[in-house]
């Protein structure tokens, strides 16, 4: 299980659960990322944090945004520690906070008591 808590920002709540995320070597870092259901992919990581992890870059990747726009996204590969496992995931540069998508979701059940400093829980239903 994925553990995390609902904060409270300017009256918005934001589901945050904690990842490690593994780059090159002995680099690693935890993130505290949001989940967000209307993000497909995996997961977002700002510049600072894929230089720092050293991730290695793997191509660009084209997506429609939420207003139909298309933008170009740098994609990287990392590992994290998801659920008591290590997983290889796509990584997209993006600036602001990390977030989770639905890509990495799949196959999980999504938990979110939406009241400030309420529980989060991920868990696989495979």
């Amino acid at each position: 299980m994925v553990a995390g808590r609902v904060i409270s920002h300017n009256a918005n709540l934001k589901p945050v659960v904690e990842l490690l995320v593994y780059g090159r070597s002995e680099a690693r870092a935890r993130v505290q990322a949001i989940v967000d259901t209307g993000f497909t992919e995996q997961l977002t990581l700002p510049a600072n944090a894929i230089s720092k992890l050293g991730l290695p870059f793997e191509h660009e990747e084209n997506l429609t945004m939420a207003n139909d726009q298309p933008v170009t996204f740098q994609a990287f590969n990392a590992r994290v520690e998801w659920n008591g496992q290590i997983r290889e995931v796509k990584v997209l540069e993006a600036e602001g906070d990390p977030l989770i998508g639905m890509a990495m979701l799949r196959d999980h059940d999504l938990h979110i008591r939406a009241i400030p400093d309420g529980n989060v829980r991920i868990e696989s239903i495979a």
